[in-house]
């Protein structure tokens, strides 16, 4: 393998590392009186970016691997959010195993509809959007439901060592996606058929089985993200998650997730999470500036990240068969 090579290979896995490290040093000197750089500040910035659609960035993952996208998302956050406050303020367990049910069936559904019906991820996921929105809104009669059991509020106020359980619940959940990607079946399956759909069914892959599985941890991660913004809240919001399935795509695509399919490591989505934190939180540092220069800005680093992976960072097509076969690489 010749130098240049080499290094467009090292500047694709760490260019999301290098943005983060940046934004970070920066931020620190510009706000040298907030403590930036401080422990208890990291942690904030984590736990910001896990409860404001790092979950959902995790199960997008595994949809637009797959050269798809899932718009659903948000609305499924909703619902799931709501059924665990109805059903867990009397019994907490019920509460939590029915709001992960709801999301696994809409992630189901919409994997059936893409797989077996053929139906556009873009048209198959936009309806079941504005379905579940609607159920949601019908069901709550447009009013949040409240959380009155201490279990429930656990997810957002806990801690573990000292560490917020949402800190610890976002490392762990990734790293299971990192294994997922780089030590299983479906996982190797995600790259091959994200590169080529026609090459992995004649390599045998169950295309159909490796599309509802993706799809089905969408709707998993979309129900965690509901039940966690539900206990930070204390309250379940019918209107939740409106508009955050944008929020996960931009993730992902500062995460170097390649949104044509083939391409991306879930340690580059968390990454992405991160990048997405410091931004909003120097937004929310630097009061005086207005609120739409952040998604100018988002805007436009969303566009750079998709021209480097088109143009400036391009894997080489023997880098890219190695990830088909064995997965992603920290």
């Amino acid at each position: 393998m010749n130098g240049k090579k080499l290094i467009n290979r090292y500047i694709q896995s760490k260019s999301t590392i290098m943005v983060f490290v940046i934004l970070l040093v920066f931020s620190s000197i510009v706000f040298a009186d907030k403590n930036f750089f401080s422990i208890l500040s990291l942690q904030n910035l984590v736990k910001k970016g896990a409860s404001e659609g790092g979950f959902l960035a995790l199960g997008m993952t595994f949809v637009i691997l797959l050269g798809q996208i899932d718009l659903s998302v948000g609305s499924v956050l909703a619902l799931s959010g709501v059924v665990m406050a109805m059903f867990g303020n009397e019994n907490p367990l019920l509460g939590i195993l029915l709001g992960l049910a709801v999301g696994l069936a809409c992630g189901f559904v919409n994997g059936l509809m893409v797989a077996k019906m053929k139906i556009s991820s873009w048209v198959a996921t936009l309806a079941m959007m504005l379905g579940i929105r609607g159920v949601v809104l019908l069901i709550t009669s447009q009013k949040a439901v409240s959380l009155t059991n201490s279990t429930l509020v656990y997810f957002s106020g806990g801690k573990v060592l000292g560490i917020s359980s949402i800190i610890w619940l976002l490392l762990i959940l990734t790293l299971i996606c990192m294994y997922i990607s780089r030590n299983t079946r479906l996982g190797m399956g995600l790259y091959a058929v994200g590169g080529n759909e026609e090459a992995a069914r004649m390599m045998g892959l169950k295309v159909d089985a490796i599309k509802i599985a993706a799809y089905t941890f969408c709707g998993l991660f979309a129900a965690i993200a509901g039940m966690v913004l539900a206990s930070k809240l204390y309250t379940a919001q019918p209107t939740a998650g409106d508009s955050w399935e944008t929020t996960a795509i931009a993730m992902c695509a500062l995460g170097s997730v390649k949104l044509s399919g083939g391409e991306g490591r879930f340690s580059g989505t968390f990454f992405g999470i991160l990048i997405i934190a410091v931004i909003n939180t120097i937004f929310n540092y630097a009061g005086s500036l207005n609120s739409w220069w952040q998604n100018i800005i988002m805007g436009v680093l969303i566009l750079i990240s998709i021209g480097l992976q088109s143009q400036v960072i391009h894997l080489p097509s023997g880098s890219k068969n190695r990830m088909e076969q064995g997965g992603s690489t920290i």
